[in-house]
């Protein structure tokens, strides 16, 4: 099983990519015959753009990391706060996934805030990314509030003491959602319905 780590920071050395990489640990210790996708768009030299981009090294690069999203059984997104919305990379790569890359595969989101804040993200991501991509958002969600003092096993005084059994837990589920989905690739007829109503 593939489960692919997308951080949607547009910020080098970010806070996003800290937690992705920390979730990425935390999830092969849970799962130890695990293959992981890393996608860090603070790391990639493009922004804007989409998958028919007349750019051939943009379409190519796409192109590399669409099929390692289609072959992923299941998703985390760490999706900073960014004035009080999602990111605009994260819009834009809802945007650009239409060839079925996240269809019926769940998807766990990661909010962080540099504050108090962090729900924002959650609310937009619930309401509007999951139509023509059909990601399967699953019920669960992880806040990282003060994500500066997030360090598990050690955290800040802001980081509450059972913030590491809630994301044991909730890591847990996205596995056995990514498994028990598997069956729905059979199902699946994008040709007549591949955007939602």
């Amino acid at each position: 099983m593939k489960i692919s780590l997308i951080s949607t920071s547009h910020q080098k050395k970010s806070e996003s990519s800290r937690v992705r990489n920390i979730f990425e640990e935390q999830i092969i210790k849970q799962k130890k015959d695990l293959n992981i996708f890393n996608l860090d768009f603070s790391e990639e030299d493009f922004y804007f753009w989409y998958s028919d981009n007349k750019n051939s090294i943009c379409k190519e690069k796409w192109q590399k990391i669409s099929e390692e999203l289609k072959t992923s059984q299941g998703f985390v997104f760490v999706v900073p706060e960014y004035g009080g919305m999602a990111t605009p990379i994260a819009k834009n790569f809802f945007l650009i996934c239409n060839k079925g890359e996240l269809a019926h595969k769940p998807g766990l989101i990661v909010s962080i805030s540099s504050g108090n804040g962090g729900a924002y993200p959650v609310s937009e991501l619930r309401s509007s990314s999951y139509k023509n991509t059909h990601i399967m958002w699953i019920p669960e969600q992880i806040i990282i509030r003060n994500v500066e003092q997030f360090q598990p096993g050690k955290h800040g005084l802001l980081i509450p003491a059972w913030m590491d059994k809630r994301i044991h837990y909730t890591l847990d589920l996205l596995i056995a959602y990514a498994e028990c989905m598997k069956p729905l690739s059979k199902l699946i007829n994008r040709k007549d319905f591949g955007n939602g109503m």
